[in-house]
């Protein structure tokens, strides 16, 4: 069992105070793992937080040793769901454990996690469990059962030290991906199997560094002009187009390491880039290096340095093609709610938030596509004026042998 993390348990209290709440009730698996520090492996799993700080976890029987491995929770307690023909309906079990958790710890008053966020990719085995069912029952378990999702999500928006070092670790499975990226990235491999690669690389990753378990979103891989021209969109996912030469290559790579997200973008041209390109990744690595330089913890919103980067876009000569916000937080989910680098963003940005860093730029003319590129790094911003750790500084040129 590892020790609890004192510092995200004392922010969880202090959260229940301010609320007047007596515990948080978790059921979605990004919450779980900043509440236990376990990704919890399986559906019908919830986790409790109580004011005093003791966790308690409920999950299935046969994951009681792993979340006792896993997990800093002061108790386990598990039902007998899919033991043989018992009958045991998993709803019902969870939510007489809940009735037996509101009796021993005395909760009457608690907020719950009612909502997901709109864009998190499956990461278990038959997720898509919205927890509705149990959800609607909780006002007859407690006397109050308050919607706490925007309290839980700017929990979750501010990481710990020891929250950032298995971020880190998760980094150096992105490197693996990465690394697989501009490897086989050539002429004639189709995009598909590029993919594979990369998602190769990923899961093999598991054993290193103490990784238990390593997801990746199946790679987004687009390629040529009129691919890339849209890859501003969702769900851009690889096909069976092949290579070419002069084709932009862009590699879109969610991924989590027992828990913990990367989402990193990175562009390679397959041949020689040409002077346009190599202004275009030019431009897209100075937004970066400028809204880093122009951070002030407590003070940049997520406006001002979205303005930053773009204006720097603009005065290499690509404005035109500006058609993304800069950045959205990350860690405990590929995308969360906050904090958001863009337009109207007047929340400021403090120690320990982490987020992306995303300038692209995205061109047509007269409705023919020119192309895209885009560039998305991973940073943990800092205590200083300009302090932020890249997390994902790693290879980003647009050929393998060419690393700013």
């Amino acid at each position: 069992m590892p020790p609890k993390d004192l510092v995200r348990i004392a922010r969880i209290q202090e959260s229940l105070r301010r609320n007047r709440w007596d515990a948080f009730i978790l059921f979605h698996p990004d919450n779980i793992v900043m509440a236990s520090g376990m990704l919890p492996g399986s559906t019908h799993t919830a986790a409790v937080v109580t004011a005093d700080g003791q966790v308690l976890v409920i999950a299935p029987w046969w994951r009681a040793e792993f979340v006792q491995q896993e997990s800093w929770a002061d108790d386990v307690w598990t039902f007998d769901w899919c033991r043989g023909f018992n009958g045991v309906e998993p709803i019902g079990a969870m939510i007489d454990r809940l009735q037996q958790g509101r009796d021993r710890y005395g909760l009457e008053s608690v907020g719950f996690d009612a909502a997901m966020h709109h864009y998190g990719p499956n990461k278990l085995p038959s997720e898509f469990f919205t927890y509705d069912e149990i959800k609607t029952k909780l006002p007859g378990v407690f006397r109050v059962a308050a919607d706490a999702t925007n309290a839980i999500s700017e929990l979750k928006a501010r990481k710990t030290t020891r929250e950032v070092e298995r971020l880190r670790r998760t980094h150096q499975v992105a490197r693996a991906g990465i690394e697989a990226f501009y490897g086989h990235a050539g002429e004639g491999i189709r995009e598909v199997d590029l993919a594979a690669e990369v998602n190769r690389a990923v899961l093999k990753s598991v054993g290193h560094g103490g990784i238990r378990y390593t997801y990746c979103d199946p790679p987004q891989i687009t390629s040529g002009a009129a691919r890339t021209a849209i890859a501003d969109t969702m769900s851009n996912h690889a096909t069976e187009k092949r290579l070419r030469a002069g084709d932009p290559v862009m590699l879109e790579l969610g991924l989590h390491a027992d828990g913990y997200w990367a989402d990193i973008t990175r562009t390679f041209v397959v041949g020689p880039p040409t002077d346009r390109q190599s202004r275009m990744h030019e431009a897209i690595l100075a937004a970066q290096n400028e809204a880093i330089a122009a951070y002030r913890p407590g003070e940049s919103t997520g406006e001002a340095l979205c303005q930053v980067a773009w204006e720097v876009m603009r005065r290499h000569g690509f404005g035109d093609g500006i058609t993304h916000l800069l950045g959205h937080g990350l860690g405990f989910a590929y995308h969360e709610d906050r904090p958001i680098l863009g337009p109207g963003e007047a929340a400021t940005l403090q120690p320990g938030h982490v987020t992306s860093l995303e300038p692209g730029l995205y061109f047509f003319d007269r409705g023919v596509a020119l192309g895209g590129m885009r560039v998305e790094d991973n940073v943990v911003w800092g205590e200083q004026a300009g302090q932020a750790e890249i997390l994902s500084d790693f290879q980003r040129g647009l050929s393998p042998s060419a690393d700013p």
